[in-house]
């Protein structure tokens, strides 16, 4: 979808900062004392659980992170949803994601049962989605702890499915940021509180391209919790851009933002990691100031709708480890592949790992990314 022009952006940025102040106390509540719930849950497949842990050490927090995540929309069709018999499509990665302490992803679709499609279906294409409830809960089954609502598929279904998205985050406990209904986010692990805002240049989100805006935002939830992390969905879109170029990318007519300024302004102004989502194919990494910056993360579990022909299919999961203080430890990438209409499964190719190292030492000259399955 074409962003809209915000002709109210500067005065909304003006009203939101302010409003910031009077919001602190409820969001440092619902996210710095309420902590994180423990979820029990039996591995699904026991064959592919780890035989050694990402293991919680006390002066440093583990985060798995995942890119693009849509399980089934109801639209057009529900025949386009995963039939019963598949269970949580996401089963296979639940093992891995348990081994760290929080667990954080791209949500690319409203959560709705029933909201009205507001998005322009006119032409011969027309890519919404809608996830009921039903299926969404599957992301609570496999422990995510945040999801980024700032993409070019959250206000497929307008108003309504943004508000229904936000209320069923909001009832099973899932951080979220982005949109301007709800900018930012923390949680607190081990007395460590972690930040969240992310920015796209899409209609309802944080405006990737507004810089004054960025670093206002980054300005003021910084100094509200210890590490601060910044999602991002930006950059061109396709099998053709999996380097990350210089200057502004340009899709279907969309300046999708210049990514590298982006990410080193955000650095700039407090940020202590950046992670991108939005090409559909994964990027390199790159450490700028001594902070962790990952391009794009690809498709993770994207279900019948898109175009997971290799590259498109390559689904990694990132493992990192930070201290309080903001210092990364550990950087490293667990290889799983989409397989049939969108089912990530473990990868022993290990293509994820392998397209992400190459990528980062020939667009960065980074090589400081390690081959999670050698832990297990």
């Amino acid at each position: 979808m074409q962003m809209a022009a915000f002709s109210f952006k500067y005065n909304f940025r003006l009203a939101s900062l302010c409003l910031m102040g009077a919001v602190t106390i409820l969001f440092l509540f619902y996210g710095g004392i309420n902590g994180i719930k423990s979820i029990r849950q039996k591995p699904a497949i026991s064959s592919i659980l780890p035989a050694t842990t990402f293991a919680k050490k006390a002066d440093t927090i583990s985060v798995s992170i995942v890119g693009d995540m849509m399980v089934g929309s109801s639209y057009p069709s529900s025949t386009l949803l995963p039939p019963d018999s598949e269970g949580n499509i996401l089963q296979q990665a639940i093992p891995f994601l348990k081994k760290t302490d929080i667990r954080i992803g791209n949500l690319e679709s409203a959560v709705s049962d029933n909201a009205p499609l507001y998005k322009d279906c006119t032409g011969s294409q027309c890519y919404a989605f809608r996830t009921p409830y039903k299926y969404a809960q599957w992301y609570k089954v496999a422990g995510f702890d945040y999801l980024n609502i700032a993409n070019n598929h959250s206000f497929d279904f307008g108003m309504p499915g943004v508000e229904n998205t936000l209320e069923f985050l909001k009832k099973n406990n899932i951080r979220n940021s982005g949109s301007i209904q709800h900018p930012f986010d923390t949680l607190t692990i081990r007395h460590t509180i972690i930040g969240f805002v992310s920015f796209a240049p899409h209609n309802n989100c944080l405006d990737l391209n507004d810089d004054s805006l960025v670093k206002d935002y980054i300005a003021q939830i910084k100094p509200l919790c210890n590490i601060l992390i910044v999602f991002f969905h930006g950059g061109g879109e396709g099998a053709s851009r999996k380097h990350t170029p210089n200057g502004h990318e340009m899709f279907l007519g969309q300046d999708r933002g210049d990514v590298k300024h982006f990410a080193h302004m955000c650095i700039d102004a407090g940020a202590d990691l950046v992670f991108g989502s939005g090409p559909h194919v994964v990027r390199g990494m790159d450490l700028y100031k001594n902070k962790l910056i990952s391009y794009s993360l690809g498709n993770f579990s994207t279900y019948h709708q898109f175009n997971l022909k290799f590259p498109n299919n390559v689904a990694p999961l990132q493992q990192i480890r930070i201290t309080r203080e903001g210092v990364l430890t550990e950087n490293k990438v667990i290889s799983f592949k989409q397989e049939g209409e969108g089912i990530p499964y473990l990868d022993t190719g290990r293509n994820a790992f392998k397209m992400i190292r190459s990528l980062s030492e020939e667009d960065f000259g980074f090589k400081n990314v390690t081959d999670g399955l050698l832990d297990y």
